[in-house]
C-alpha cells in the first residue's frame, strides 16, 4: 500500500509543477505575495513606488518596440496611456495597402504618402516610464517639441492624430505625435 501512494504522488508532481490544478484542467494562479515585477526579486519593490503594468491579458499580447496608435485617454495620476493600436504605412507601402483595402487616394497624401489601417478597435493601456520623451508638433507645424503627459494628452485628443511610440520592458519610453494633413 505505501508504494501506491508514493507512485501516485510521483506521477502527480509534474502536473503540479506545470501549474495545473489536479483534476480541474485550469491553470493554478500565483498568490499575490509570491508575484513580483519582471526583473525584480520578490519583496524588493518599495511599497511607495508600485510598478505599473500593461493591461494586456497575456504575455503573448505584450507589445515591444515601435508601435503606432490613436490616443484614447491618459491618466495623469497613474501615468498611463490608453490607445487604439493601428497599422501605419508610408510611400509605396501606403499605396499597396490602400489598393488592398479598396480605399481611393485623397489630395492630402492619403494613400499616396501615408495610410492608417485600423482593423482592431481593442484598447490597451500601458504605463509611461519615468523620464519618457513625449513630443507634440509645435506651433510651426514642422518641429516636435517636448511635452508633459497632460499636454501630450490634450494635444492628441484635440488633433486625433496618430502617434508613434516605443515600448520597452512593458512601458512607453518615447512617444511622438505624427503630422497628417
Amino acid at each position: 500500500m505505501p508504494r501506491r501512494i508514493v507512485l501516485v504522488s510521483f506521477f502527480l508532481l509534474p502536473l503540479v509543477a506545470c501549474g495545473q490544478a489536479a483534476g480541474t484542467g485550469k491553470a493554478a494562479t500565483a498568490s499575490p505575495a509570491s508575484a513580483s515585477p519582471a526583473g525584480q526579486p520578490t519583496g524588493s519593490t518599495p511599497a511607495s513606488t508600485p510598478v505599473p503594468r500593461p493591461s494586456s491579458s497575456s504575455a503573448a499580447e505584450q507589445l515591444t518596440g515601435t508601435q503606432y496608435a490613436y490616443l484614447k485617454s491618459a491618466d495623469l495620476a497613474k501615468r498611463t496611456i490608453t490607445f487604439d493600436l493601428v497599422e501605419w504605412f508610408e510611400g509605396k507601402a501606403a499605396v499597396a495597402a490602400c489598393q488592398a483595402d479598396g480605399i481611393p487616394p485623397a489630395d492630402d497624401g492619403w494613400c499616396t504618402d501615408w495610410y492608417v489601417r485600423n482593423k482592431n478597435k481593442k484598447l490597451r493601456t500601458y504605463p509611461v516610464a519615468a523620464g519618457a520623451s513625449l513630443r507634440i508638433i509645435g506651433a510651426t507645424g514642422t518641429q516636435l517639441v517636448a511635452a508633459d503627459l497632460g499636454k501630450f494628452r490634450t494635444t492628441l485628443l484635440s488633433t486625433e492624430r496618430v502617434f508613434v511610440f516605443t515600448v520597452r520592458a512593458g512601458q512607453i519610453t518615447k512617444a511622438d505625435e505624427i503630422y497628417t494633413p
